[in-house]
């Protein structure tokens, strides 16, 4: 990837989450008018929902704590600098791991062929 598609891959979920939280609001603030009757209920409302969400909070930090994989994915998001570099030494290794994959079916290959030719004197 170049430097230039990973920018707009950023700005695109950037504007998706931007747009996931103002839809999430207009959501709650819709939710609130249409439920309330006083300005004490929007109040109660609100606050329910803010607690609802720190919650959310609270269970996730509870999920990191308890086992690193469940949450991983996110966290990932979360420190896209730091993982640019381990993603960049992970291909390494990873194209690595495939030449020796590509030279051991080369092997592979060869004593095939030399099985066959064997299978085929045998049969003459």
């Amino acid at each position: 990837y170049t430097l230039f598609q990973i920018k707009d891959s950023i700005f695109l979920w950037w504007n998706v989450l931007c747009s996931i939280t103002l839809f999430a609001f207009y959501i709650s603030t819709v939710y609130n008018k249409a439920i309330a009757t006083s300005n004490t209920e929007i109040i109660v409302n609100s606050v329910i929902v803010l607690f609802v969400m720190e919650m959310d909070e609270w269970i996730f930090s509870a999920l990191e704590a308890s086992n690193k994989k469940w949450t991983e994915h996110a966290a990932d998001s979360e420190s896209s600098s730091d993982s640019a570099a381990e993603k960049g030494a992970g291909i390494d290794e990873m194209q690595e791991e495939i030449a020796v994959q590509k030279e051991h079916i080369a092997d592979q290959q060869v004593e095939l062929e030399m099985l066959r030719s064997q299978q085929e004197e045998l049969m003459l």
